[in-house]
This record gives structure tokens, sequence and C-alpha cells, in this order.
């Protein structure tokens, strides 16, 4: 794959779903009235909800025999409630088994909210072997 896409829409079921898996009860999460009482204009995501969906556009490979070698995002904007955001993954380089993308994140005013970078390694099917 030299590139993906994944359209995501923020929603109160989202990132309340979140908040009850990743234990991150904050009430600038959860609370419109406490997120504006602290200068916001709506209740904000966890900014690990983006980091999540973006391996979904690296799952395909999950299950082709890769790994996950290392995945890095930065939070660069805020994202609120009923934001749509589109993640993208570009090839940034594939040298023999292993292949290195950036990502993306863009809201839907085109303003990039995350940018990052994962690898993925292939082990061969020799050091597969090894491994068990």
């Amino acid at each position: 794959m030299k590139k993906g896409e994944l359209t995501v829409h923020i929603t109160d079921t989202l990132m309340n779903r979140y908040a009850k898996v990743s234990k991150d009860v904050n009430p600038i999460h959860l609370h419109k009235n406490i997120a504006m009482s602290m200068g916001l204009p709506n209740k904000i995501a966890h900014g690990m909800i983006l980091m999540a969906y973006s391996t979904k556009l690296v799952s395909a490979f999950l299950l082709d025999g890769w790994f996950v070698n290392s995945h890095q995002t930065k939070l660069i904007f805020p994202v609120f409630l009923h934001d749509t955001i589109v993640i993208k993954l570009n090839v940034l380089k594939e040298i023999n088994q292993t292949r290195a993308y950036k990502i993306i994140g863009i809201n839907d005013s085109d303003v990039v909210v995350l940018q990052g970078k994962i690898v993925l390694q292939r082990l061969d099917r020799d050091e597969k072997k090894n491994t068990l």
C-alpha cells in the first residue's frame, strides 16, 4: 500500500466509550459546560482516539505477518466534538522487510490536527521459527 485514508467522525458515543475504556474521565472530554469554562468551544476529544484510529489503516498488514515496530503521533491542534477528521497514510520508504508511513490528520476546516509516523516490520520465515 502506498497510501490510505480513513474518515473519523467525533461523536458523543465515541468520546464516552473511549473515556470508559481509557479511564480518562477528565471533564473537558465529557462535559461541554466544563470545557467552555476552560475557554474551549466544545468538549475536546481524547488525543489518543486519533492515534488508535490511525492503526486501522495498517491492520491488513498485521494479518499478513507484519508487526508495528514503532508508532509515534503528535496532536498539533485540538479536536472537538462533532469534528470530522480525515487520517491519511502516505509511504515514506519501503526497504526490504520495513515500511515507514507518514500519518496526517486533517479536520473539516483543512487544519492539520495530527502528524506522525508508523513503521512496520516483517520477519523472515526463518526468524519466525526461531522466535517460537
